[in-house]
């Protein structure tokens, strides 16, 4: 049985640690609650880009453009956003086993760039043997706008060089405080989701009356698609930055106070054995004093 003092001591350890989480469940909650509201908040905005883009493609040509156009050349990217920031329980492991199991298909991984935001990351891509092609860390929190255009314009570049064949992220897509998983997204080229989705609202459109609003596009459609599609690619990027800190936060707080509660558990478990264990040694001097009492007299 452990003395008093080993008690007292596990027990204030206990205490300290429960102090720590506690603190870092308060931070940590009210980062998610920003987190959060930013991920919502921009989400019907870029549903719109994403319908209005479609809408201004059906009056071009889509295969005019660079980035709709798919080519053999380079290999395929993946941007793997991460956390920089341990302490999240079991969001970047799932985030990892995911990208592992989607990359164990890939021929040669020793050929696949990878495109690391977050400090964790790094680490496993080196373990999967692929090269780190660029890493961001230390992004600022929250995420703003301008922090996703370096990384944007870098893809971008790559693709219309030809240095990268295909561009995907994956990051943890944020559900609740309580579920997040991770989301495979292609991002570069636009051509297979797009292009399905180009001939069904083209075919949507000649069916309805001519009657219906139409638009006028100063200069023309053309232009502004081009501008809207490097544009779209920024929006999704940063839109996956919130999703993964809205994940991040969630994830953090729920596993802190799990961390305090585990921490109170062990508190109230620990005092009950300080208390039995104080309760024996007092009866045992209790008795022992009764014994030299009863051999004097």
């Amino acid at each position: 049985m452990a003395s008093l003092q080993n008690l007292t001591r596990r027990l204030k350890t206990a205490k300290n640690i429960r102090q720590i989480t506690k603190a870092m469940e308060m931070v940590s909650a009210s980062k998610m609650r920003r987190a959060q509201a930013q991920a919502l908040a921009s989400r019907p905005y870029a549903q719109k880009l994403y319908s209005t883009l479609i809408t201004i493609a059906t009056l071009t040509d889509p295969s005019q453009h660079p980035l709709l156009q798919s080519h053999d050349a380079g290999q395929p990217a993946y941007i793997l956003i991460s956390t920089d920031k341990s302490l999240a329980g079991s969001l970047n492991t799932n985030l990892f086993r995911g990208t592992a199991e989607h990359l164990s298909n890939q021929t040669s991984l020793a050929e696949i760039p990878l495109i690391i935001v977050g400090q964790r990351a790094r680490a496993f891509g080196l373990s999967l043997g692929c090269p780190i092609y660029a890493e961001f860390s230390h992004l600022p929190d929250p995420i703003t706008y301008q922090d996703a255009l370096p990384i944007a314009q870098m893809v971008i570049t790559g693709f219309l060089k030809q240095e990268f064949k295909s561009v995907s992220l994956i990051y943890m897509d944020f559900i609740s405080t309580l579920v997040q998983k991770i989301r495979l997204q292609a991002l570069l080229p636009l051509t297979a989701e797009l292009q399905a989705l180009f001939t069904s609202q083209a075919e949507a459109l000649d069916a309805v009356s001519h009657e219906q609003t139409t638009y006028l596009f100063e200069p023309n459609a053309a232009n502004i698609l081009n501008w809207i599609l490097p544009y779209y690619v920024e929006l999704t990027l940063f839109q996956a930055l919130l999703e993964a800190k809205a994940s991040e936060h969630s994830a953090r707080m729920v596993a802190m106070k799990n961390a305090s509660d585990n921490a109170a558990e062990i508190i109230s478990d620990l005092t009950l054995s300080y208390h039995k264990q104080r309760q024996t040694k007092i009866t045992a001097e209790l008795l022992d004093n009764t014994v030299s009492a009863a051999i004097i007299n």
